[in-house]
């Protein structure tokens, strides 16, 4: 086995800016795992006996592996609560209005979802999903990038946390799960808790669904959270 170390001028996680892949003996590549700077120098400079010793150092300072599109991951000392920010890209999709058989396809706009997650025993276990919209751009995220309310239902417009309703808490068996987190949030009904929030001023989501649907979500209609994605931290 062998480890691939790559470092970029611009880190999408600037906590842990070097991204690292094991390449198995059988040509299996697993990650990405993200490390610090101060681990790897930690890791490279304890003076193993054996290269052995030096992998297993590599693997105590690592990460799990992450979901494709996280942007900041953090945990506890003992790695039993993780949090992972990722970010979505601006995308048409089909759901559903409680009640109705039909699927509407609206646009929704660029977003960034945080999961909090504990580990016991060998699982995980969603324990909050924020949700918050931030301008497409096309710019990287960074500490001062200004974030918008969630224009849709289901998401407290304050605190950006999701709603489930009578849904037991999300259970995944490994962190690359929430890839699919956020598909099973917009493949739930969607009501009128919690209301919507766009310079539309149309205040009912199933009257908002006509007005938007089959058409990109136009940035010009989201309304400020007077936050920055520093601030989720």
């Amino acid at each position: 086995m062998k480890w691939c170390l790559e470092i970029t001028d611009v880190p999408q996680n600037t906590d842990f800016p070097i991204l690292g892949y094991q390449i198995m003996d059988n040509g299996v590549r697993r990650g990405p795992f993200y490390f610090r700077v101060e681990d790897l120098i930690t890791a490279l400079s304890s003076e193993p006996d054996f290269i052995g010793e030096a992998e297993e150092e590599l693997d105590k300072h690592s990460t799990p592996t992450l979901p494709l599109g996280t942007i900041r991951y953090s945990a506890n000392p003992l790695k039993t609560k993780h949090r992972v920010t990722m970010a979505i890209d601006k995308k048409m999709w089909e759901i559903r209005y409680e009640g109705d058989d039909e699927f509407y396809c609206i646009g929704f706009p660029r977003l960034i979802v945080q999961y909090l997650v504990e580990q016991s025993l060998g699982q995980y276990r969603v324990t909050e999903m924020r949700l918050f919209a931030v301008r497409d751009d096309n710019k990287p995220i960074n500490d001062e990038t200004q974030l918008y309310r969630f224009p849709f239902p289901n998401v407290n417009k304050e605190s950006g946390i999701v709603c489930w309703g009578q849904n037991p808490r999300l259970e995944i068996k490994s962190l690359v799960e929430l890839e699919r987190a956020f598909y099973w949030f917009v493949s739930a009904p969607f009501n009128e808790d919690w209301g919507v929030r766009t310079t539309l001023g149309i205040p009912r989501f199933k009257t908002l669904i006509q007005r938007i649907k089959e058409q990109p979500f136009n940035d010009e209609w989201l309304i400020p959270a007077n936050r920055n994605f520093a601030d989720l931290f």
